[in-house]
């Protein structure tokens, strides 16, 4: 059986149904005499990164010293779960503590 010839179809192409304006809107160009936007206030002064003095740094320790002798031991202690004496709880605690004055 010979093919049978079709027809020009009557339906619009995707040619005919494209917009004649682009799909991604451009940007206007950017009109020179608005003035730019400053990146902070003039009121707030930047933010200057402080490294910590050594006497600031001293005390630190101290307090995390006084925090873990405080309660570190006691909730170790009360918690049960190791079963340690006491000195040897305190000497883990100490070398931890020397571990942390020393970095």
């Amino acid at each position: 059986m010979p093919a049978a010839k079709r027809e020009p179809s009557t339906t619009p192409s995707l040619e005919d149904t494209k917009p004649s304006l682009p799909s991604t809107p451009q940007k206007k160009a950017r009109n020179n005499t608005t003035p730019k936007k400053t990146s902070s206030s003039p009121d707030k002064p930047k933010y200057v990164k402080q490294n910590w003095t050594a006497q600031e740094d001293a005390i630190f320790v101290e307090m995390i010293e006084e925090v873990l002798k405080e309660g570190l031991y006691a909730k170790i202690k009360n918690d049960g779960r190791l079963q340690r004496e006491g000195p040897a709880v305190r000497a883990h605690l100490i070398a931890f503590i020397n571990k942390v004055k020393r970095t």
